[in-house]
């Protein structure tokens, strides 16, 4: 079995909060939601029915904030971070001149961990899928793990308006780390299996459930 690993500076190994798989911090929200809606209106399943979002949600690891830290947007636009340990900072706004989010501030997230995988994965990092606990929108790489031994320092579009502050709280879902085994993939198109799309098609209409009964393989990382 493959195994990642985070390390961090043994000065600060023992008070930074560790990262952890991320099905280990589903949102109180998703938790509260029903399985089902329905009333005198339409019925049918809510997202707690759909694998596919669950899976992308738990998938990987998390890397969590590492203190609290209290951002001011200021009426002008520029952010300010106020805490006992800051480790946000904030790019020229030249180095994202054109892009789509070049009226938001961008910053960048001084991760504490070196990321390590075997030489043939690479990690996704990215925002915490379908995780809205934050307002910021980190801009998601594919970093070499097995060979870059350095800390992976994130930048991230803040989503704050003027006049706008938000309390970061430690532990809080930062980035989703998610490995990927290097492979060789090639694409083809082509007509559809119209068999085998009906033959699925049959068992939904039986049973609405069957791509989690059937289909779905849980992802395991630990």
């Amino acid at each position: 079995m493959p195994h990642i690993e985070f390390r961090a500076s043994a000065s600060e190994l023992d008070k930074l909060p560790h990262p952890y798989p991320a099905s280990r911090h589903v949102p109180e929200w998703f938790k509260n939601m029903p399985v089902d809606f329905g009333g005198d209106g339409p019925s049918g399943g809510t997202l707690k029915r759909c694998p596919p979002f669950l899976a992308a949600m738990t998938a990987g690891y998390i890397i969590p904030a590492p203190a609290d830290v209290r951002l001011v947007m200021s009426d002008a636009g520029e952010l300010e971070a106020y805490g006992q340990q800051l480790f946000l900072s904030t790019h020229f706004p030249q180095q994202y001149a054109s892009s789509p989010f070049t009226k938001n501030r961008v910053v960048k997230f001084h991760n504490p961990w070196v990321i390590v995988t075997p030489p043939e994965y690479v990690c996704m990092v990215m925002a915490p899928v379908n995780r809205f606990e934050i307002p910021f929108l980190p801009l998601a790489g594919i970093i070499e793990t097995g060979s870059y031994y350095k800390e992976v320092q994130l930048p991230m579009a803040c989503l704050m308006k003027p006049g706008e502050t938000f309390t970061l709280r430690c532990g809080a879902p930062m980035i989703q780390v998610i490995p990927m085994l290097r492979e060789a993939w090639e694409q083809l198109s082509g007509p559809l299996d119209l068999a085998r799309r009906t033959e699925l098609q049959e068992k939904f209409d039986r049973n609405r459930h069957t791509y989690k009964e059937e289909i779905w393989k849980k992802l395991e990382f630990s």
